[in-house]
């Protein structure tokens, strides 16, 4: 697998781990989602975040999960969507975001943060890192869809780098990132992303990650995931 798949470590401390798995020299999404081990669900681009009972459930419609087992590593399948690794330390419960447009305009990540303060958690005590995703130097999007995210009190997410008579720019990242400053998360305990996944082309022409705006249909996909080393429990 290694030789296939490459690793992008995000989280790395006592008690979770948190990393991006992404396919070398190879688009086969069906290669790449048989042999990664995170439980991921059915991706809609919804609002639904499903909580993780058992290691062997399915979640339809379902664009983020939440976990308190150690031994259920969860994530989230992305390509140039925005993905996001959550930890409570106090609860000891990690969640997996997916954000694409949708996701980041209706609050996905704060329907993840409900369900994590209704368990108990702290947000101010959170980690929370960013896998790859398209940068907003190249999400380029209609006027509609801007002013969308400009109604929604994101307006500083929203530029115009070619000039103000030409398409508007957003930076999903920052979006979410806002969200979660404004439910409380510490801003020194948010680790973001400076990858494009959109702009990662390497010297020998081949992608470094997966991008459905570049390469359309043919882009794969990649895995960013989020487990508890097994045992903390019965250190805490």
């Amino acid at each position: 697998m290694t030789e296939r798949f490459g690793f992008k470590t995000l989280i790395n401390e006592d008690e979770v781990f948190g990393l991006c798995v992404f396919p070398v020299g190879s688009n086969n999404f069906d290669e790449f989602s048989n042999e990664q081990t995170a439980l991921t669900p059915k991706q809609t681009h919804s609002l639904n975040v499903g909580i993780v009972e058992y290691p062997w459930e399915t979640f339809e419609d379902t664009d983020a999960l939440v976990t308190f087992r150690e031994d259920c590593p969860i994530g989230v399948c992305t390509a140039d969507c925005v993905p996001i690794l959550l930890y409570a330390p106090d609860i000891k419960g990690a969640a997996a975001v997916h954000a694409g447009w949708r996701g980041s305009l209706g609050g996905i990540v704060d329907n993840t943060l409900d369900i994590l303060e209704k368990r108990g958690a702290d947000l101010g005590k959170l980690t929370v890192a960013f896998g790859p995703s398209i940068s907003a130097a190249k999400y380029e999007v209609d006027q509609n869809l801007a002013d969308k995210f400009i109604e929604a009190g994101f307006s500083d997410c929203v530029t115009y780098p070619d000039g103000n008579d030409r398409k508007p720019h957003i930076d999903l990242q920052g979006v979410n990132i806002e969200r979660l400053i404004r439910r409380g998360v510490i801003k020194e305990n948010i680790k973001p992303s400076d990858e494009c996944t959109f702009d990662s082309i390497l010297e020998n022409g081949v992608s470094k990650y997966q991008s459905y705006r570049r390469d359309g249909d043919k882009a794969g996909r990649m895995v960013t995931a989020i487990g508890m080393h097994p045992g903390m429990h019965q250190r805490h």
